[in-house]
């Protein structure tokens, strides 16, 4: 399955994603686009039968950041499933956002949750509006990574998480689905990739549409994200409207802090007085038998 960079762009077959990428890049025609790595970086799960990969391209100039999810069979690999999103500049979406024309890669996708798949997405869908807990498993590995929408917006590692997330938390993000989950595990029961289309809010910023692509990974703790990988797409003026009515819930308000119980000690006055008076009633005969 593949996620495209257009809003119409979803590829549910082998050969309706070669014949999208045919109209592309014609492997007859004499001259072809050139293509220019960014950081391929390619991870392999435990056992070495299934890989997630991510990428950002420069395909004549214009960059398309792409993550897939690889099967091995038979010493032969083969990408099961993959999101391909431009990642333009603040200023173009700064632009495209004031007239609503910002909607989720793949709008129209029809989800499907695999077999399973369904303990990775109860996480998923944990993690939107309780952000930090995607941020603790992405922060768990060196080689994780989290990328954003727009060009440059690539954390790779710990450390550039860590901080991404931290200004992630500052701003209260918070997703929530405007369409249907689509998740699967590969065939080693290793992985499993999770997209669904979304809008994104945050303190001092207008909903977002996007679509998100998530790769977890199987640990002995359970099922963790590994990959994070949010993109946009550009349509006609007012197309993303629908999507912006599709908001996440407010945080809650910070619990007050808890204030333990004091016990009122007595003034030394009172304490003398009382001490004064026990004494006394000690000293009295007690009545015979």
């Amino acid at each position: 399955m593949v996620f495209g960079p257009r809003r119409a762009d979803v590829m549910l077959t082998r050969a309706d994603a070669l014949v999208a990428l045919g109209k592309v890049l014609d492997p007859k025609a004499k001259k072809h686009a050139q293509l220019r790595s960014g950081g391929l970086e390619v991870v392999a799960s435990e056992g070495g039968h299934s890989a997630w990969v991510f990428d950002v391209i420069n395909v004549d100039g214009q960059l398309l950041a792409a993550t897939a999810v690889l099967s091995n069979t038979d010493d032969i690999w083969a990408v099961t499933a993959a999101a391909i999103a431009e990642m333009p500049s603040a200023k173009q979406v700064k632009a495209e956002a004031a007239i609503d024309a910002i909607v989720p890669p793949g709008a129209t996708a029809a989800g499907k949750i695999g077999p399973s798949a369904d303990a990775a997405v109860d996480k998923f869908k944990q993690g939107l509006v309780e952000q930090q807990a995607w941020g603790d498993e992405l922060m768990s590995r060196s080689d994780a990574i989290a990328a954003g929408p727009i060009a440059g917006d690539v954390a790779r590692g710990k450390a550039a998480i860590k901080r991404r997330w931290a200004a992630r938390m500052k701003a209260n993000v918070r997703e929530a689905t405007s369409g249907e989950i689509t998740a699967a595990m590969t065939a080693d029961g290793q992985l499993v990739w999770i997209s669904a289309p979304v809008t994104r809010v945050a303190d001092g910023e207008e909903p977002m549409p996007l679509r998100i692509f998530a790769v977890y990974e199987k640990t002995g703790a359970g099922w963790k994200m590994i990959a994070l990988h949010e993109a946009l797409a550009f349509d006609e003026p007012g197309s993303g409207a629908a999507w912006k009515k599709i908001v996440p819930p407010a945080p809650p308000p910070p619990a007050p802090p808890k204030v333990e119980p004091t016990e009122k000690k007595p003034d030394t006055a009172t304490a003398k007085k009382k001490a004064g008076s026990k004494k006394k009633q000690s000293k009295r005969p007690r009545p015979a038998d």
